[in-house]
């Protein structure tokens, strides 16, 4: 019996023995191979095995700082104006518009220099832009011939939003400024010139459009739309006559819009001119016109009265821009003085003049 177990143990041996033997223990001697050549055209691909939480969750330990919201579609937009004169229409309440155009700016990297929610009205900083030519990648011969005008320019956009009287219609009005600095470099010019100052250049409407248009895109909606809108609203041309009554000794304006529309092309115009608004009332007293007070940039002398003696200085001459409803779709624009008689001054028919070649 003790020979058979012994003769079992040793046949178990033998078996494990031969099972451990020979190929079965190259694995012992494996090594990393060198990886695979990556062949020219193509490319590794990093790979990242680090979970990053998206920015839009919070596991609410942190605190969102200066983050641009999810916008909701605001559907009804509308492109309204001609010429060089638009603006949007929104119809219906919208939650925090006026917060929206602020991140709108701010996405667009603009800060704001002016922020006043209750009157509807935000202005960007002005935005440098350095022209010349003289550029880096310019050769020897270029620089040889380069003229040695120096300019730069400044650009500078105002917001504005008015809610139409009994409705739920708001409206966005951006008006656009420029500025325009050259500096010459000319042993000619005498000691009297001085080409060092910076000077408003034309608004350009263009930009005004661009940007109402980057608004409607960010607010939802799609280029395509934006593109037939304004090929709709060209066939609308309103115009603008100048008329003399000899008999009330009067110069006004005529503009073939109805009220509204003249006041808010008006009041564009004067923010284009970069001019100071006093005050401004869409529809003053029982007569339901329109009254703008500005200051122009013409100077005129003022009195003023002490008890010893008197002073003269001069101050911006204030005039009144009052707009009145001529017909349904005609509307009056006359200038009268601070005494509410009409200012046929010089200056003042010359800064008529100015707002009729500005709104024709």
């Amino acid at each position: 019996m003790k020979m058979v177990q012994s003769f079992a143990v040793l046949t178990l041996l033998l078996t494990l023995l031969g099972c451990s033997s020979g190929s079965d223990l190259e694995y012992l001697d494996a090594r990393s191979s060198a990886q695979l050549e990556i062949p020219p055209d193509l490319t590794r691909t990093a790979v990242n095995e680090k979970f990053e939480i998206p920015d839009n969750f919070s596991d609410g330990t942190g605190e969102t700082i200066n983050k641009i919201p999810v916008l909701a579609q605001v559907d009804t937009l509308k492109l309204e104006g001609s010429e060089d004169f638009y603006w949007l229409s929104v119809e219906g309440p919208v939650d925090n518009l006026y917060q929206l155009i602020k991140v709108f700016w701010a996405s667009e990297g603009y800060t704001l220099e002016k922020d006043d929610p209750v009157i509807g009205i935000m202005q960007t900083d002005w935005i440098l832009k350095e022209e010349g030519t003289s550029k880096d990648d310019e050769g020897f011969l270029d620089s040889l011939f380069a003229s040695d005008d120096l300019s730069a320019s400044q650009d500078q956009f105002r917001t504005r939003l008015a809610r139409d009287a009994g409705t739920d219609q708001t409206r966005i009005y951006i008006s656009h400024r420029g500025t325009r600095y050259i500096h010459v470099t000319d042993s000619r010019q005498t000691e009297d010139d001085d080409p060092n100052n910076w000077g408003f250049r034309p608004s350009e409407p263009e930009f005004e459009v661009e940007m109402l248009s980057r608004l409607m895109i960010y607010l939802g909606m799609q280029r395509s739309e934006i593109d037939q809108q304004l090929a709709d609203i060209k066939l609308f041309e309103p115009r603008a006559s100048m008329h003399i009554d000899n008999s009330e000794n009067e110069t006004y304006l005529l503009v073939k819009s109805v009220q509204l529309q003249t006041w808010n092309r008006l009041m564009h115009e004067l923010d284009r001119l970069d001019l100071e608004i006093v005050s401004a009332d869409p529809s003053s007293g029982f007569s339901g016109d329109g009254v703008v007070f500005v200051n122009t940039k013409y100077e005129v002398e003022e009195k003023e009265s002490g008890f010893f003696n008197s002073e003269t200085k001069l101050v911006p001459k204030q005039v009144a821009l009052v707009v009145s409803e001529e017909a349904h779709d005609l509307t009056r624009i006359s200038i009268e003085n601070l005494d509410g008689d009409f200012d046929e001054s010089a200056e003042a028919l010359e800064f008529l003049t100015i707002i009729y070649e500005k709104i024709k």
